[in-house]
């Protein structure tokens, strides 16, 4: 049975609609495109009552599949990114955050960790794998530290973007095969109506099958580690940006009370 609670809360919660929803829509496309355009008698009112229905259980499943794909793969992605982006730009040897900036975010970090022990370059060299596992402590921390999707909006956008290309890249095998078989057969078809029946297709049919293609295109060219990358570069940048945003309001909090201490003196 159709859980609609579920389907709402897919539909209504940014990140699952826009990060898990719409890889799965992107992967059943073709097919209900095509089905559109080859048997448009087939919409009736009860015809779409039951597609509807029956589309909200598949694209349910595939919004489920398109997570654990997601989150299985994931491995894969960090070791063609040589590591976890925002365990990566923590490294002295990574240039991509200047080292004031860098600097200026693990005192910030070592002021809220104690017990954290920053690596130094000579020790990030001679041992990598526990320079990472230092910083990998220091982004579990600041993860718990940025629940807050308002406070934290710019990271939460790029955390979806991330989540969007990660899991549309889980689902490639998926999508790919039916994009070439919608593509495929409609085509068949096309050239066997004109060529032995004598009977051209109409221009919404042409449109939906060269979609199918470009589709297929895109789900070969397009979706790649590489893809994927520019939004997890972005969400690690914005989440050790983070640090600033929670020093500035530590600052503030310790200046209210500071006030009120004044206040309460006198």
């Amino acid at each position: 049975m159709i859980d609609l609670n579920q389907i709402a809360g897919q539909v209504l919660d940014p990140y699952a609609r826009q990060a898990r929803l719409a890889p799965a829509l992107i992967v059943l496309l073709p097919a209900i495109l095509l089905i559109m355009v080859w048997f448009p008698a087939s919409w009736t009112l009860w015809g779409v009552i039951i597609s509807v229905a029956c589309s909200c259980g598949l694209v349910l499943l595939l919004s489920q599949i398109a997570r654990d794909r997601g989150k299985q793969r994931e491995p894969e992605l960090y070791a063609a990114w040589g590591g976890k982006p925002s365990v990566a730009l923590l490294r002295h040897r990574d240039e991509r955050i200047n080292d004031n900036t860098k600097s200026r975010y693990l005192s910030f970090l070592k002021s809220k960790l104690p017990a954290l022990i920053v690596p130094t370059p000579e020790e990030e060299r001679a041992n990598p794998k526990a320079a990472d596992s230092a910083y990998e402590s220091v982004t579990a921390w600041l993860l718990t530290q940025t629940r807050d999707t308002k406070k934290f909006s710019l990271l939460f956008r790029e955390n979806i973007s991330y989540g969007f290309r990660r899991n549309l890249w889980g689902l490639k095998a998926l999508g790919l095969a039916t994009a070439i078989l919608a593509a495929s057969m409609s085509t068949a078809v096309i050239v066997y109506q004109y060529a032995f029946a004598s009977k051209t297709p109409t221009p919404e049919i042409v449109i939906v099958t060269a979609l199918s293609w470009l589709l297929s295109i895109f789900w070969i060219v397009v979706v790649t580690p590489s893809w994927v990358k520019i939004p997890a570069d972005a969400y690690g940048t914005q989440l050790l940006s983070a640090c600033d945003t929670l020093n500035g309001s530590n600052g503030a909090k310790a200046v209210s009370e500071k006030r009120k201490r004044g206040r309460s003196a006198t």
